[in-house]
């Protein structure tokens, strides 16, 4: 898998997911010259369709299925009602904004995990994911 991640400042994004690293590296020429430079594309080895992003912070973790079952599990309440404890992306195909480089994040399936979301999978398990759509 072939990942464009960004960083601008304390900004960061995915501006791409690719199958075929030659697809990603045309989509990289797409990129108007003022967003390129904070772009790079990383290759995530032995990692398919589907696919995880974990975000916590501003940094992105590639996981399979089981490696986010192993999150969920290692996840514990927080004191902090509030507190988001990372993003979690379910990728299934190729991604690319509309607007080469650009941070269009939010158009892919995703969930904000916060203490409610981690006391329903503890209570039910993996059954959650998949109400959620995230399996």
């Amino acid at each position: 898998m072939f990942v464009i991640v960004a960083s601008k400042g304390r900004f960061k994004w995915i501006s791409g997911i690719f199958q075929v690293e030659e697809v990603a590296l045309h989509y990289m020429e797409q990129i108007p010259e003022e967003l390129r430079e904070y772009q790079n594309v990383v290759h995530v080895e032995d990692m398919k369709y589907p696919f995880y992003i974990m975000e916590r912070q501003g940094d992105f973790q590639f996981l399979t299925r089981d490696e986010v079952i192993v999150l969920f599990n290692n996840t514990d309440i927080s004191e902090d009602e509030d507190e988001v404890h990372f993003n979690i992306y379910t990728v299934d195909s190729d991604y690319r904004p509309k607007k080469p480089g650009t941070d269009y994040m939010g158009i892919l399936h995703h969930d904000h995990v916060t203490n409610e979301f981690i006391e329903k999978y503890k209570e039910e398990g993996t059954e959650i994911l998949v109400k959620r759509r995230i399996f």
